[in-house]
């Protein structure tokens, strides 16, 4: 239902129902500040903010955003918001989520001037002017700014509509996006941000979308009409005398991308300012370099960056990540590492061939109990050829393996004296380094672990790699476990393991390149 004024005449209702119910023509009858002149210009939607006013047309209710710096949109997600609250006629709340106070607040300042551009039977009344939030005079519809580091934030609160602004450098993600997602319930939600770090909560988001439910809005620089340089519409050799030669790097971007001259004038411009890690960070051309290895990361980017990321679809009802189903005549390890099932931590699980020495199937769940994990991994261990599998013992481990007992499953890694693994902080250390070895042999990966092992670094008085605050390392761990279990298999598996291992990967990458393609829902 559409709020239309009682001072608004019959005939035009259908005209002005039409008005305010779309985004994209609602934000016509306004006008944004020009960030160069400062100077209030004609709202016509951007390209990014016409990808979001679509994706809210198209009713979905829960909005991710990610993209390059300065395509405005922030402005275009708070113009739907500005929007679903002067039409809905209720005394609903709508609520803008930024860093700080003064930042959530500065961000309604748009907003308050929207008030006065529309033509006159169009205008409301505000009973309100707290700094905070606008309420309108007529409906009592209210739009308050929150921030994200209030301790309690919108839990007391029930949004119809939600915008968390920059939610990727939130202090606490994982707390803001549940507070959000119980305030507003069937409502929407949009996050927006650039990225920071690599396996926090937006990267995990991002990683696991549509399935997660949330749909997925990138812009990149090259997308943006700004980032290009006017000039360089030159013939070859006029071309040559004042840029020089293309690099092959920049040869490879211009076919892959369809750049013009001066877009790479631009980008060449702005990488010798910013440095091709910053750049990448701050303008990526494409989802991987949102999520680059955090400089000083534990595992080289020099490293990561060879392995393709297979984007394929979640397998079965319990969502694993499958990369290749098992082989008749291959064997299997699998790592597992096992959280506490209340949220938070996840337990995870990763296997991995012995011919191939690729994962070819992972799978994590923060809401199982460790003997209900145990009973998910002998599933998937059966599947995979009675898999050998390495999980600690302490900690949540020992229910998990007291479960593995009595369950029967008797193919459990030992060390040479018989005993299971225990995780210590040099135990951690060695299956990490374990997998760091093993990485040059890897060529296939699922986008979550590969998103958390370039999250991880050795903090400042710490020796072992840590994810992020906020971020996870589960399923890196796994997968670390996974190829320290593989270090000590039997020799005979080894000899009776499928020999066409090279030949499959090959298979797996060129089936991945080729749903790449085909997928609608990909953000590629």
């Amino acid at each position: 239902m559409t709020y239309i004024s009682p001072s608004i005449p019959a005939e035009l209702h259908d005209q002005v129902r039409g008005l305010v119910s779309d985004p994209a023509r609602f934000c016509r009858l306004h006008r944004v500040q020009d960030k160069d002149t400062k100077r209030e210009v004609p709202f016509y939607p951007l390209p990014m903010q016409t990808k979001i006013f679509d994706a809210v047309k198209r009713g979905h209710r829960r909005i991710l955003v990610i993209k390059a710096r300065q395509v405005a949109a922030t402005t275009g997600c708070k113009m739907v918001l500005h929007q679903q609250w002067t039409a809905t006629p209720t005394a609903a709340l709508f609520a803008l989520v930024s860093l700080r106070a003064e930042s959530a607040t500065a961000l309604l300042d748009d907003n308050r001037r929207w008030m006065h551009h529309p033509p006159s039977i169009l205008r409301r009344e505000l009973d309100t002017r707290a700094k905070g939030e606008l309420r309108l005079a007529d409906t009592g519809a209210t739009l308050k700014a929150f921030t994200s580091r209030s301790s309690t934030g919108l839990r007391s609160f029930s949004p119809i509509a939600a915008l968390l602004s920059e939610f990727a450098f939130a202090p606490d993600q994982e707390e803001l996006l549940a507070q959000a997602l119980s305030a507003v319930g069937d409502g929407l939600l949009m996050l927006e941000s650039t990225a920071n770090n690599p396996g926090d909560r937006f990267s995990q988001l991002i990683a696991g979308a549509p399935e997660n439910g949330f749909h997925l809005i990138t812009h990149w620089w090259h997308e943006e009409p700004k980032y290009c340089d006017p000039g360089y519409d030159l013939d070859p050799e006029e071309l040559r005398e004042v840029l020089g030669e293309w690099s092959e790097e920049e040869l490879q971007l211009k076919e892959a991308y369809n750049l013009s001259n001066g877009q790479l004038a631009w980008r060449r411009r702005y990488l010798k300012q910013l440095g091709p890690y910053k750049f990448r960070r701050e303008y990526p051309a494409c989802l991987d370099d949102c999520f680059l290895g955090r400089e000083g990361g534990y595992y080289g980017e020099e490293v990561l960056q060879d392995i393709h990321v297979i984007e394929h679809q979640l397998h079965g009802k319990a969502h694993g990540r499958e990369v290749e189903g098992p082989h008749p005549h291959d064997r299997y390890v699998m790592g597992v590492d096992i959280g506490g099932g209340v949220g938070g931590d996840y337990s995870a699980l990763c296997v991995v061939s012995v011919s191939t020495m690729q994962p070819v199937y992972t799978e994590r769940n923060n809401q199982v109990t460790p003997a209900a994990w145990a009973h998910r991994c002998i599933q998937v261990a059966s599947r995979y050829n009675n898999a050998l599998m390495l999980a600690e013992s302490n900690n949540h481990g020992h229910a998990f393996l007291l479960e593995l007992t009595h369950c029967g499953y008797r193919y459990q890694w030992r060390s040479p004296q018989q005993k299971p693994w225990v995780t210590t902080l040099q135990s951690k250390l060695e299956a990490f380094d374990c997998l760091r070895e093993s990485l040059q042999v890897v060529k296939v990966m699922d986008r979550v672990t590969w998103m958390e092992l370039r999250s991880l670094t050795i903090p400042p008085g710490k020796v072992a790699p840590e994810a992020p605050k906020g971020g996870h390392d589960d399923s890196a761990m796994a997968m670390a476990l996974g190829y320290r279990c593989l270090r000590d298999i039997p020799s005979s598996w080894r000899t009776h393991a499928l020999q066409s291992g090279r030949t499959r990967i090959d298979e797996l990458i060129n089936r991945s390149k080729a749903r790449r393609i085909r997928s609608h829902s990909l953000p590629f």
